[in-house]
């Protein structure tokens, strides 16, 4: 496949309206602005929000303009696509205080273990991070504000409003119609500061049976950042006061919008696969799909 990271990330994006950093442990934070590359699907960063020269007085360490950080309740966030069905291995607090004395020894533990069965007809995906945690750009005026103050640097520009970041994870792109594949996360050494005699405390992918894209990390010294969401501002964001009327959105939220992919819908193999525009064509002989209908009617 030519370009497997766009594959993976068109994968992804379709079911999440998020996009796969292809390189996770290279930093993606929230306030980023840029492109998408459109023969890669990577993030092309091109500067930061906070960052930013204002052309007007912003207080830069206005609290409100900070971004939000929090860690949800669940260990795991788990991505997959329509046609791919998992089973997740189950650690009780019970198997945890029976491993207990193990851990502290300089043992292995299973933090997470989750089975894939993809039955699909078409290439899927599926991604896995391990202690997630979710950091926003504020949604308020203050935002709209230093936004606006550099129509500029930002108009036309996607802005990074959502990173989720995690202490491990793995991406895998199935190449085959039907396939089982099993992934397990072990945690290795002493696992709890307070007992920790000096033994290096980490984790480990395993993987059993797969055949195609396999991508991981699991360095707790590293900050992997797999997964953000990019917004642009709706066209009326830039407009002025009175202009066309005296039309406002008076809504935050609304006044932005999801990054749709660059690209055509790809095929199998990732690459684009243009949509037939009778329109362009001068044919009018078409079924409602777009694609040209050989059979005239008689």
């Amino acid at each position: 496949m030519k370009y497997e990271s766009r594959k993976f990330i068109d994968l992804i994006q379709g079911v999440t309206s998020k996009w796969v950093n292809w390189d996770p442990p290279r930093p993606i934070n929230v306030g980023d602005y840029g492109m998408i590359n459109n023969e890669t699907g990577e993030f092309d960063w091109e500067g930061n929000l906070y960052k930013t020269t204002s052309n007007i007085s912003i207080d830069m360490t206005d609290p409100a303009l900070c971004p939000i950080e929090q860690v949800e309740g669940d260990d795991k966030y788990i991505v997959k696509l329509w046609g791919v069905t998992t089973k997740e291995l189950n650690i009780s607090a019970e198997a945890w205080v029976l491993q207990y004395a193990v851990d502290v020894l300089g043992g292995v533990n299973v933090a997470l273990k989750v089975n894939f069965q993809f039955d699909s007809r078409k290439p899927a995906a599926a991604l896995v991070m391990y202690k997630p945690r979710y950091i926003s750009l504020p949604n308020n005026e203050r935002i709209i504000r230093l936004l606006k103050s550099r129509p500029d640097v930002l108009k036309g520009k996607y802005v990074v409003t959502k990173v989720i970041s995690c202490a491990a994870y793995m991406m895998y792109m199935s190449s085959q119609m039907a396939e089982n594949f099993s992934v397990t996360l072990k945690a290795t050494g002493p696992v709890i500061p307070a007992v920790n005699a000096g033994g290096a405390a980490g984790f480990t992918w395993s993987a059993e049976t797969f055949c195609g894209l396999y991508h991981e990390g699991s360095n707790l010294t590293a900050k992997y950042m797999p997964l953000y969401r990019l917004k642009k501002p709706r066209h009326k964001f830039w407009w002025l006061f009175g202009q066309r009327g005296d039309e406002r959105i008076d809504d935050v939220i609304n006044r932005w919008e999801d990054v749709d992919p660059p690209w055509d819908p790809l095929d199998d193999e990732g690459e684009e696969d243009e949509i037939y525009d009778a329109e362009m064509h001068g044919d009018f002989g078409v079924f409602n799909d777009g694609y040209p209908d050989n059979d005239d009617d008689l």
